[in-house]
């Protein structure tokens, strides 16, 4: 009886390994696709993703604070050595990039389940069908913080 257990055991672990580390395709991040609203970061924010077209999927992030722009970020997710990847530019209110003509900051390595991607610095968690927390870490002069944006699905 003892070794049963013991291979059932091994059977469940293995088939629980094997689903997280198959390789990731942009679908895992479908439920991502739609306009969210919600507050972080010092002010309003609104993120929109499109669909996932030809393996890649766009979005672009707002930030507003006291009712004037301070932030936009357009990005780019896909997949990279079987991780689902996200390259992001950033830009000032009058739309002048921060990172160079053909550079930008990335995440990789981007674990996928039904309800969150986890990249090193950011994760997008899924709690409900119209919530999103976004949690990264920014490097600010005093040093890295961790920062949560809470969102909710929005019409567009």
């Amino acid at each position: 009886m003892r070794i049963a257990a013991i291979v059932l055991a091994a059977a469940i672990w293995a088939t629980q390994a094997g689903a997280q580390t198959r390789p990731a395709t942009i679908d895992d991040a479908a439920w991502l696709a739609g306009r969210w609203v919600g507050e972080g970061l010092g002010g309003q924010i609104e993120e929109t993703w499109a669909p996932p077209v030809a393996g890649q999927m766009v979005g672009h992030f707002r930030l507003v604070r006291n009712g004037a722009p301070a932030i936009y970020e357009v990005s780019l997710m896909d997949v990279a050595n079987g991780a689902l990847r996200m390259r992001v530019k950033h830009f000032n209110p009058e739309f002048v990039g921060w990172e160079e003509k053909d550079a930008w900051h990335a995440f990789e390595g981007g674990a996928v389940s039904s309800a969150q991607i986890r990249f090193d610095d950011l994760t997008l968690h899924h709690p409900a069908p119209d919530e999103l927390t976004i949690t990264l870490n920014i490097g600010y002069a005093s040093g890295v913080r961790e920062e949560t944006l809470r969102l909710r699905r929005a019409p567009l």
